[in-house]
């Protein structure tokens, strides 16, 4: 059973050295007594020993179950569920793609193959099949938010009106809207990217961050110099953006009407930005939502979880055993998955 430590992190509630220490001593204490009283009794010695063996061993199993448990609680699930504007899409068991809200009765526009991520736009959405292809659908792809590019992918991010994702070589494809540059990407090696409202922000190689697009009134890609360095993701959202440092704390900046600007101190694994709020998944597995919550999508419920996505005025999550649970605006049914929905466990 894991539990969190004050700074939010992960830990062993059982301390092997403490345990470890107390049988030891526990056989040199006994050992002594008897030896002092001419007592000693070199058979059951022995059988301590063995005893001490056996607990030691059965230590260091523990300790290896813990690492195991806390490396797999620590893997982000957020790329097989998205919570878009009016609707939500899940990458199920079987590797096809689940989408509800918007058009309920599962009229909602779905790419069809064999996926491993999804993320949902306004009215559309983009996954990345097995191979590395992306396929998007939607019910208003005016804009050519749907006609993704032929190429190989390793991530893909849907926004209002268009769409970008990271090529296998690290360089950034974007299509759709161009009505305020959000698809004119920048040249360079990328680790990740995030497709927001009219805007875009990216991951650049050597952990730097690069946004693009449109920036009135709030200067949504006028990054601040503390958050220039030592980012291992981002996410853009309506007028604002948080980023994720190495140290796993959080640095947002943009548009703060609703506080949604104001990161909370504390240690995150994974960070996501919807219209005007935000939601993060804390160390000890607990989320963590600030911002706007005239729907109730800031306020999470209890519980560990492995990955949040927050749209526009409703968030969804990822529980450890990989059921979807949806709090916050539910009009059209985007708080509402499919009963007993279970996301893609697979790496």
């Amino acid at each position: 059973m894991l539990e969190a430590a004050e700074d939010g992190r992960v830990v062993n509630p059982i301390s092997p050295v403490r345990a470890e220490t107390s049988v030891e001593h526990f056989v040199a204490n006994n050992a002594l007594e008897e030896l002092l009283k001419g007592e000693i009794d070199v058979s059951r010695v022995t059988a301590w020993a063995k005893e001490n063996i056996k607990e030691q061993d059965r230590l260091r199993k523990k300790r290896k179950q813990t690492q195991e448990e806390t490396k797999e609680l620590w893997k982000d699930k957020s790329f097989v569920l998205s919570a878009g504007s009016k609707h939500s899409c899940a990458v199920t068991t079987n590797g096809t793609i689940n989408c509800w809200g918007n058009d309920w009765d599962r009229q909602t526009p779905v790419p069809s193959g064999d996926f491993r991520s999804v993320s949902a736009g306004e009215r559309f959405s983009c996954g990345i099949k097995v191979d590395g292809a992306i396929s998007c659908a939607g019910t208003d792809c005016d804009k050519g938010q749907c006609s993704a590019p032929s190429g190989f992918f390793q991530f893909v991010s849907a926004g209002r009106r268009h769409a970008c994702g990271v090529k296998i070589d690290g360089t950034i494809a974007c299509w759709g809207d161009n009505s305020d540059g959000q698809t004119s990407a920048p040249s360079g090696v990328f680790r990740s990217v995030s497709a927001g409202r009219r805007h875009t922000c990216g991951v650049k190689g050597d952990s730097g961050v690069k946004c693009w697009g449109n920036n009135n009134p709030h200067h949504q890609i006028d990054i601040p110099a503390n958050a220039l360095r030592s980012i291992s993701s981002i996410s853009a959202g309506g007028y604002h953006n948080c980023a994720l440092r190495d140290d796993h704390t959080v640095e947002c900046w943009g548009f703060n009407h609703f506080g949604q600007s104001t990161a909370p101190s504390g240690v995150f694994r994974s960070i996501s930005v919807g219209y005007g709020h935000n939601c993060g998944v804390r160390g000890d597995g607990t989320v963590a939502c600030w911002g706007d919550n005239q729907d109730g999508q800031a306020t999470a419920p209890a519980g560990i979880f492995r990955s949040v996505s927050a749209g526009e005025r409703h968030t969804c999550g990822v529980r450890v055993e990989g059921k979807v649970e949806c709090w916050g605006e539910d009009h059209e049914g985007q708080s509402s998955p499919p009963d007993n929905l279970i996301v893609l466990m697979r790496e």
